[in-house]
């Protein structure tokens, strides 16, 4: 899953290029997803994905299970499926098939999180990122020291909020209701 800062700075420029939502729910429904006491339902995980790396992580989130059960999405609703589309994406498009082939799932999470801590902190500076952001969210996910290099680069993280961030929510729906399945934007 991609870390609190990377889905606020993904929902927070999503916000600027639809300023009628409102922003409180948004981010809420952003958040909600880590926050909820059960991680795969919030997700919507394939509790049947595999023990690989490659379908472990990126198993994680059904887009199309989630649309089943949310038909018009209200602005909090959006907000938590602009996480799950983050997350997929985000497992999709940040780690390649060699590197996820080659690392077994325990040290996957130690690199991600280590990334993570180094990313926090620019993260939230270049997107504005304060605590009053983190609504009913630990305290502990804003926290950051300077960035040293990781498998995440400053330029792939920013190249992919602004991606993201640019999504075109309501024709990806009809893509994923389309193909009832997964599928990239």
């Amino acid at each position: 899953m991609a870390c609190a800062t990377i889905h606020l700075a993904i929902a927070k420029k999503y916000l600027e290029k639809h300023p009628t939502l409102n922003y409180r729910d948004v981010i809420s429904g952003t958040l909600y997803p880590d926050a909820a006491d059960n991680n795969d339902e919030s997700h919507y995980t394939n509790l049947n994905r595999g023990n690989d790396n490659i379908s472990h992580v990126r198993g994680k989130v059904s887009l199309y299970s989630f649309l089943k059960n949310h038909k018009y999405l209200n602005d909090f609703e959006l907000g938590w499926f602009l996480h799950l589309i983050t997350d997929y994406l985000f497992f999709e498009e940040c780690f390649d098939t060699e590197y996820l082939l080659e690392n077994s799932y325990e040290q996957f999470c130690k690199d991600l999180y280590f990334a993570y801590i180094h990313l926090n902190l620019y993260l939230s500076e270049k997107y504005n990122i304060t605590k009053d952001d983190y609504i009913d969210y630990p305290s502990e996910y804003y926290s950051g020291v300077s960035y040293k290099e990781c498998i995440l680069s400053k330029d792939l993280i920013d190249t992919f909020i602004n991606r993201v961030s640019s999504i075109d929510i309501e024709k990806y729906i009809k893509k994923i209701q389309k193909t009832r399945s997964n599928v990239k934007p």
